[in-house]
């Protein structure tokens, strides 16, 4: 088997897993954010939250990168 084809059934068995899991917990919770309130199943609020994780640590990290390129342009012309 070449990589591509188990990158492949890796993905396709992450998809499934995520499929069985979206599947399986559709309860629905109460969810209280200060003054507001609002329903929507379990795995909805889970993956939502997995995805503002994943979104918050990307631009943080985006955000670092960017302050670090500043200070070393900034060392940069001071050394020349």
């Amino acid at each position: 088997m070449n990589n591509v084809n188990i990158k492949l059934i890796f993905l396709l068995l992450l998809v499934f897993a995520a499929t069985l899991f979206l599947i399986q917990n559709t309860h629905v919770a109460k969810i209280n954010i200060l003054f507001w309130s609002y329903s929507m199943s379990v795995s909805l609020v889970i993956i939502s939250m997995l995805i503002i994780g994943i979104l918050f640590g990307w631009f943080l990290k985006s955000y670092i990168n960017h302050k670090q390129k500043k200070k070393a342009i900034k060392e940069e012309k001071l050394s020349n």
